[in-house]
């Protein structure tokens, strides 16, 4: 070798270092880049000069090693440190970090998958979920009951004020306790109209309504066609149960009107209470029909159920009394229709008459569209004896659109034990007509009253209250938030949550195999394997933190000291050349 040879060694010296600046300079410039993944240049001599291999040992000779004179110096390799930077809390709910292994995948407007570490997301237009280049975040979408669907990527997409959710009412949870010192129910509510007749003097149900008198009062009929009966401010239990209108058509029978009246009423005619104490005499049976006196006398007959809760006050039974109980306008008499009393009902009962301890809640459903639906529960006591005491309770909603109208969605019974603890309830599935809301139907709710108990009160009074109901009225999306395993939770304006979608992750066998592209993105090259797509947390991919962004794991401390030593390395290797150049040109001076 000559002087030249150490001139070329020196260059290569100065190059390398050079480069391994040019890395270190790129790591510093990049300290504040979020997600940025440090890189270090590694050396390695060059091919050596080689003079001699050695020598074996041998008889007088000890052996010689290699003579070899190295050419210099070349980059190795240029490695990527994939450890995870410090997370850094922003409170910006679209900044996501992941700590452990795993990038994000993001789509390029070209269709291309590229993947980053970078969570600094935003929302274009679209409520789009997009990267600071526009790269749309990729995770799993939901369906239309809000089910992550896995294994099918789609765009990240929330969409703030935009979805509306509903949810149907489908359990309703009861509490309280009901008196088990209070008296069971041995009669029902009774209440008789006033006599009534027609154009044959023996009026049935087959009678016109049209053709319908007063006794007191013959050939002047009660009602005409194209009137509207009106069942309005009627209380049950000291409740105001719902309006409802029916048309009187020339084809209108009592019997329509009387189906009708036990439907507003929502009085329940279930087989279990025909018989309330052994008797079978008419009058026991809950209902609304027309009755007789024996006498050739006819009235109408309403029959309630038992408990006080389920008594009923029609108001006033006159013109003057206003709207109270059953009115009729005739839209055709007059210019300005006025209302009129058709009929007088009379409570048969008197002040002993016990119709049981019994208590009234009422509460709001709602259906598939989140409409509000109106149910109430009576409970009445029905039996008392040395094992405990038995509940009927009778649910009704003003709201169900059964036709015709029946307000009455269901009976059953609670049993409690002589502690006053709940045994068993029956029937505590109801069913709610929704035809013609565009609801799904019918609604069925289950009513549970395991948590009710059945103790002496301190009051004398029983007490019922909703403790809980999993329905929800219509609602949009307010906010949203990120688990650790990528799971996007909706918040509703109506309290509902639902899920959203899912952030995913790519794992990579060999991270140092990817290539950065630009943009704070990379896409796998060939010696970084075939990406696996995951839910956060599931198989060694890492999780995901939101609100906060991952910081370069650039260490400064060490690229300074790595600058010194190679800004050390580089000025060495120039003295190289300055100390050849030296001796070359003291050998050109001998030759003069």
């Amino acid at each position: 070798m000559g002087l030249t040879s150490s001139l070329f060694v020196g260059l290569t010296g100065m190059k390398t270092n050079e480069f391994r600046m040019d890395v270190i300079g790129n790591n510093i410039a990049n300290v504040n880049t979020y997600g940025y993944k440090s890189q270090r240049a590694t050396f390695e001599s060059t091919f050596s000069q080689t003079f001699s291999f050695g020598s074996p040992p041998a008889s007088g000779s000890g052996g010689t090693n290699p003579r070899q004179v190295g050419t210099g110096v070349g980059v190795a390799s240029v490695d990527r440190d994939f450890t995870g930077g410090a997370p850094e809390t922003t409170g910006v709910g679209t900044d996501l970090a992941i700590e452990g292994e795993g990038l994000f995948v993001l789509l390029k407007s070209d269709g291309s998958r590229v993947y980053t570490r970078d969570g600094n997301f935003q929302f274009n237009s679209e409520n789009y979920l997009v990267s600071s280049d526009g790269f749309y975040l990729r995770g799993y979408g939901i369906d239309d009951g809000f089910n992550i669907i896995e294994g099918s990527m789609t765009n990240i997409r929330i969409g703030l004020g935009e979805i509306t959710t509903a949810t149907k009412s489908t359990k309703a949870n009861f509490t309280g306790n009901l008196n088990s010192e209070g008296s069971p129910g041995v009669a029902r509510p009774k209440f008789f109209s006033q006599e009534l007749t027609d154009a044959g003097g023996v009026p049935s149900g087959a009678t016109l309504l049209t053709d319908l008198e007063e006794a007191s009062n013959p050939g002047t009929s009660l009602f005409q066609d194209g009137d509207i009966v009106t069942a309005s401010s009627i209380r049950k239990g000291g409740a105001v149960i719902g309006a409802a209108d029916l048309e009187v058509t020339a084809t209108t029978t009592l019997d329509d009107f009387m189906s009708w009246t036990q439907g507003v009423l929502g009085i329940s005619d279930d087989s279990d209470l025909k018989d309330l104490t052994g008797e079978t005499v008419p009058y026991d049976v809950p209902g609304v029909t027309l009755a007789d006196d024996g006498l050739g006398n006819y009235y109408i007959q309403i029959i309630g159920n038992i408990g006080e809760d389920s008594n009923f006050a029609f108001g006033g039974n006159t013109a003057a009394s206003g709207s109270d109980g059953f009115s009729t306008v005739s839209p055709s008499s007059a210019a300005t229709p006025s209302a009129t009393k058709p009929f007088t009902f009379t409570d048969q009962n008197d002040d002993d008459t016990v119709l049981g301890e019994s208590v009234r809640t009422s509460f709001d459903g709602y259906d598939s569209l989140g409409t509000p639906i109106s149910i109430s529960v009576t409970m009445v006591m029905e039996t008392q004896n040395d094992t405990g005491t038995t509940w009927r309770w009778f649910a009704e909603s003003p709201d169900d659109m059964s036709s015709p109208v029946d307000r009455n969605l269901g009976t059953g019974t609670i049993k409690f034990n002589s502690n006053g603890q709940f045994i068993q309830a029956t029937g505590e599935t109801i069913s709610i007509s929704r035809t013609g809301t565009g609801a799904d139907t019918p609604q069925t709710v289950t009513l549970d009253f395991s948590g009710m108990y059945g103790n002496a009160s301190v009051n004398g009074n029983s007490t019922m209250t909703l403790l809980s109901q999993d329905g929800f009225e219509s609602g949009t999306l307010s906010d949203f938030a990120v688990g650790t395993d990528g799971i996007i939770t909706g918040a509703f304006t109506n309290g509902l949550s639902r899920t959203l979608g899912q952030v995913v992750l790519a794992t990579f066998r060999n991270y140092g195999g990817l290539i950065a592209t630009g943009d704070n993105v990379y896409q796998p090259g060939p010696n970084a394997g075939t990406p696996t797509i995951k839910a956060p947390q599931d198989l060694g991919a890492g999780t995901v933190r939101s609100a906060a962004l991952e910081l370069s794991n650039v260490d400064l401390s060490r690229e300074f000291i790595n600058l010194i030593v190679s800004s050390t390395g580089f000025s060495a290797s120039s003295r190289v050349i300055q100390t050849s150049d030296q001796l070359l040109t003291e050998l050109m001076a001998m030759m003069r």
